[in-house]
């Protein structure tokens, strides 16, 4: 493996590192945005019946947008852990020259 590429790989690794950290703060911040509208809702339940049922079809795809990121969030820890499989192993061979 030349230096290029892995410096490439380690751009990535770094891009992956932030983008998972960003989402995870973003589902956080949207855990915490739920909690304040459950709480708000609570006491006014026909209101929040009424918005439900009038909001269905955006709710349905903010549900299915929550499905892709948890779904792009397993995908890039795999990728970082391939990531730092490949350069353990490369910096294992190094080694071994």
């Amino acid at each position: 493996m030349n230096n290029f590429f892995k410096e490439k790989l380690k751009n990535r690794l770094m891009y992956c590192l932030n983008w998972k950290k960003d989402t995870e703060l973003y589902l956080k911040y949207k855990n915490l945005t739920d909690t304040v509208n459950r709480k708000y809702y609570e006491k006014k339940p026909i209101l929040k019946l009424f918005l439900n049922i009038y909001f269905l079809p955006i709710n349905v795809l903010k549900f299915l947008h929550l499905l892709r990121i948890s779904r792009d969030l397993e995908k890039n820890n795999i990728e970082i852990s391939y990531i730092y499989n490949q350069l353990d192993k490369e910096e294992n061979n190094y080694e071994k020259e």
